[in-house]
């Protein structure tokens, strides 16, 4: 695989140009001119002591249009590669350009235009667009102007790009640094500052698999910025765990401030040269091992200036946004921190009575963790305007943090979810505890199970908490319905766990699984059950897939059980499939004929549907058995044939000699 180059500069000084102008009346030489054959990125360039002889302005420079041609699934897919688009010279002097000033790109080229380049307002990133209660916020209200930001500049049309003046530009580098980053897309990335909005799509596949380009394509941007200016990154599918920004070929005088949007409540880690950056809301403890974030009094407060260090940082909670301050050009890395955020709800406790030592400490001991990975970060009083219903008492949240393993934040996560689900999580940690709520961690993005994480829909919406009490029943929402034959079921049974008060308990923040077991009617298993029998809940459900009877039989059900919490099914009935031995060479295969001895005693509609106390059976509508009709079909191959179908037959005969002789 050939990726371009992440970092680069072409220098061109002390250089006299001649004779650049118009030649043969339609043709025209170029000082600089792009690659038309790059895709992938242009590194910027930068001029100085140039010296020109007869020749022109028009002649300075030209950057060719994306060729049309790579908008397809196995080159940069949908929208235009970046190489035209973000093409940048400098003139350091103002030697070239007759100012200090720089030729920046028309990157907003065919923006709500032929839409075959797939670039416009409906490639902008819905998170973007959204405010904070969720309204949608007009386009042209935060971004009337599109492409590179721009000054005083000036369209040259035979340069097809801008002259520009007044900001001294740079090139961006946006890298993500997860296991993933060939195989998950994250563009469009949106990048605003001062209303200019530009979309980047990065490089295109080149890699070869077995004859087929391999639909990889790394997720490095190069996007162009301007110094001391704020820059707002959004990216259309989930921001990256691990990241690394770097202003290419700055001094340590210039300075770029970035805001990268984090929609995850995961901890956000800023390190330069490896070294951690706190942000400037830290507070440290007396030991200066760790910190907790206070909040700014006012806006703005803790956000970095241009005159802070290299790497300051600041996570605005409210809009979600991570703000950095790049200064030079050496890299910046951020790394999500796994957290395990969880809820406890006290009922019977008052703020005065609550130690949070002790809670701490009996936590620890139960979970088998140092002290110092949990932290109490919000006691909040019932009816003090908290976001989830409660009754009295108080709901103490705490983060558990393990900066690198995944693993034990997943496992710390079941073991507290099987004990709030068993009902002992109270006598284990010595709080009368009502319920529990959660935020799992993430995984990481070598898990394969991160692949469901980073595709949800991105929103500014808090992430729900899951809540996990005490199960007390299982309820059968959707019943199974067994096909006429052996086989896959026709509905598969979904299962929903509740609390004694009929409240969905989120049973799937554990590794508990629900398993099913087929019955007969005397209620003893039997063999016949085939496919995934076993699985993990999703939430508060349990959602089977692939269940198929194999067996045949009268009065089945289905039994399913979670530790000692059980749900059975309605009883239903599965035909044996007969054969013919003997039957004419002549004829097709015969379709097995049913007797009314192989029917069903009752259909679905007629049976009795068992639920909880309290809850109203939700089951689908009544299935639809098929039953031998008096008629049998006219394409029937069973060997006995019926006299209505000889009375059909017979009438569709006179109708085609009536017709046919006319």
């Amino acid at each position: 695989m050939s990726y371009n180059a992440i970092a680069g500069l072409l220098t061109v000084s002390d250089t006299t140009f001649v004779g650049f102008k118009n030649v043969c009346s339609t043709e025209r030489d170029y000082m600089f001119i792009t690659n038309p054959g790059n895709e992938d990125l242009q590194h910027p360039i930068s001029v100085e002591r140039i010296t020109k002889i007869d020749s022109t302005e028009e002649s300075l420079a030209f950057i060719h249009n994306p060729d049309l041609g790579k908008v397809n699934p196995s080159d940069c897919v949908d929208m235009d590669c970046d190489a035209k688009k973000k093409t940048m010279l400098k003139d350091l002097d103002g030697s070239f350009l007759g100012a200090v000033g720089a030729v920046v790109p028309y990157s907003e080229y065919e923006w709500n235009g032929d839409p075959r380049h797939g670039l416009g307002d409906y490639r902008i990133p819905k998170v973007m667009l959204t405010a904070l209660n969720g309204s949608r916020i007009p386009v042209n209200q935060i971004a009337p102007n599109k492409g590179v930001i721009r000054d005083s500049c000036t369209y040259m049309s035979t340069w097809q790009s801008y002259k520009c003046f007044g900001l001294n530009y740079k090139m961006l580098v946006i890298e993500s640094l997860d296991a993933d980053t060939e195989t998950r897309r994250l563009s469009p990335v949106a990048i605003l500052g001062d209303t200019y909005l530009d979309l980047l799509n990065g490089p295109q596949d080149h890699g070869w698999c077995a004859g087929y380009t391999c639909r990889r394509r790394v997720s490095l941007f190069h996007a162009i910025v301007a110094t001391n200016k704020s820059f707002d990154i959004f990216f259309t599918s989930t921001t990256p765990q691990k990241m690394r920004l770097m202003t290419l070929n700055a001094k340590p005088t210039e300075a770029v401030r970035v805001a990268v949007f984090y929609s995850s409540p995961q901890r956000l880690d800023v390190y330069v040269n490896n070294k951690l950056v706190a942000p400037t809301n830290a507070q440290w403890n007396a030991g200066n091992t760790e910190y907790t974030a206070v909040e700014p009094t006012y806006p703005g407060q803790y956000l970095p200036s241009f005159n802070s260090d290299h790497g300051s940082n600041f996570f605005d909670p409210d809009y979600k946004m991570l703000y950095i301050l790049l200064r030079g050009s050496e890299p910046v890395q951020i790394r999500t921190s796994p957290l395990l955020v969880v809820a406890f709800n006290l009922p019977a406790m008052t703020e005065e009575q609550f130690f949070g030592a002790d809670l701490i400490r009996n936590l620890a001991a139960f979970l088998k963790v140092p002290q110092n990975m949990i932290r109490i970060t919000k006691i909040v009083r019932a009816g003090g305007g908290a976001r989830r219903r409660r009754s009295t008492g108080l709901t103490v949240e705490i983060e558990i943090k393990d900066e690198q393993q995944f693993l034990i934040l997943k496992n710390i996560a079941d073991d507290l979810g099987r004990a709030a689900v068993s009902g002992n999580l109270s006598q284990s940690i010595g709080f009368n505890v009502s319920s529990l709520e959660m935020i799992p961690p993430p995984p990481s993005s070598s898990d394969p199970s991160w692949s469901q994480v980073a595709t949800q829909e991105v929103t500014r919406a808090d992430q729900q908490m899951e809540s996990v009490k005490t199960v007390s029943s299982l309820l059968m929402v959707v019943q199974p319905v067994a096909a006429l034959y052996p086989g896959p079921l026709s509905v598969q049974p979904s299962i929903m766990a509740l609390d004694s008060e009929g409240m969905c308990v989120s049973v799937g923040v554990t590794s508990l699984t629900i398993s099913a077991v087929l019955k007969d009617s005397k209620g003893n298993p039997v063999q016949g059950l085939s496919g995934s029998t076993t699985i993990l809940f999703s939430g508060c459900w349990a959602n089977y897939t692939d269940l198929a009877v194999v067996t045949s039989g009268g009065n089945f059900s289905l039994a399913f059980t979670l530790n000692e919490w059980n749900a059975q099914s309605r009883s239903f009935t599965v035909r044996a499939v007969t054969t013919t031995t003997e039957r004419p060479a002549t004829t097709p295969a015969e379709r097995p004929a049913t007797t009314p001895a192989e029917r069903p005693a009752t259909t679905p509609a007629e049976r009795p549907v068992t639920t909880p106390a309290g809850h109203p059976a939700t089951t689908p509508g009544p299935a639809v058995v098929p039953t031998d009709d008096d008629c049998s079909s006219l394409f029937d191959s069973s060997l006995s044939i019926s006299s209505p179908s000889v009375c059909v037959l017979m009438l569709l005969t006179a109708l085609f000699l009536l017709f046919g002789e006319t």
